[in-house]
């Protein structure tokens, strides 16, 4: 095997079997263990999901809606979703005093069905904070609409920032409630309340919607009205029963802020807003595993 010639005769065969190996297990070999996505289009890479910045990092949601300077983005609802009610959105802001502001608007893209203010937990200036807005809208006459969320400018008040979401509305069963407000107007007695309307999703729990409304706070429109609610933001309902005719309601602790013409105003808020169905005789009202005696006390 010293000679040359007989080494790469035997270099050569060893290769030509190998060859005839590789193709006869290639020519059994099952391919349906590998998946179809990855066996198409490998030169290319077209079908291989990449849900990446190429360092590792996911991708922001495809799906999200931001204005172009990128300070305001939606993540909810997305772009062509259908919306019911209530409306929820959703997103993260950095704007000026952490305070942006929201409308939806009809097909015409001039009718306001609601609008408001919104408010995001950034930490610090300059950064981030996200937000969640729950909110009624008045019916609508189109089948479809746009979200518009956006800043104002510090400057002259100009729109900035804006974000806009086209929207469906879904065709759904709905109600109107009343919740009760005080009123800039009324500066002498701190228990009386003005009625202002709001359409809803029907629901046979309406005592619980009522008051789920009136702690959502005054809309714009109602703001607008000089409506105002005497009842402190972040507050929760922690159980709410109904028996014979008897509403017992436990609120969160946030209710508790003393003074006597503010607990009446919150007191003639809850009451009446609930007292406008006929079932309902009275009102408990409780915080947060007190009795009726200790809550809500001046």
């Amino acid at each position: 095997m010293s000679n040359p010639v007989s080494r790469f005769f035997l270099v050569l065969l060893i290769f030509v079997a190998g060859v005839l190996i590789g193709m006869f297990a290639l020519r059994s070999f099952d391919w349906s263990v590998i998946p179809a996505d990855w066996r198409q289009n490998t030169d290319s890479g077209a079908g291989v999901v990449d849900n990446s910045d190429g360092e590792g990092e996911p991708l922001d949601d495809v799906q999200e809606t931001s204005s172009a300077s990128g300070n305001i983005v939606v993540t909810s609802p997305h772009a062509d979703d259908t919306i019911g009610l209530p409306l929820v959105v959703t997103g993260r802001a950095r704007v000026f005093e952490n305070t942006f502001s929201y409308r939806l608007l009809d097909s015409d893209e001039t009718t306001v069905l609601v609008e408001g203010f919104g408010t995001a937990d950034a930490p610090d200036v300059g950064q981030f904070g996200d937000f969640i807005i729950t909110t009624s809208y008045s019916l609508p006459t189109g089948s479809t609409g746009t979200l518009e969320v956006f800043a104002h400018s510090a400057k002259d008040g100009s729109v900035i920032d804006l974000a806009r979401v086209p929207v469906k509305f879904s065709a759904i069963e709905t109600m109107v409630i009343k919740t009760y407000w005080t009123s800039s107007a009324n500066t002498t007695d701190c228990s009386q309340v003005v009625a202002s309307e709001r359409r809803i999703a029907k629901t046979v729990a309406t005592a619980h919607a009522a008051l789920s409304e009136l702690l959502a706070g005054p809309n714009a429109a109602e703001q607008a009205k000089g409506y105002k609610t005497a009842i402190p933001d972040d507050v929760t309902i922690k159980s709410i029963t109904i028996k014979d005719g008897v509403v017992d309601v436990e609120l969160s602790k946030e209710i508790d802020v003393g003074g006597s013409c503010r607990m009446a105003a919150i007191r003639a808020q809850i009451e009446t807003t609930l007292k406008q169905f006929p079932t309902v005789t009275s009102v408990g009202l409780r915080v947060d595993g007190k009795s009726e005696g200790e809550s809500l006390q001046p």
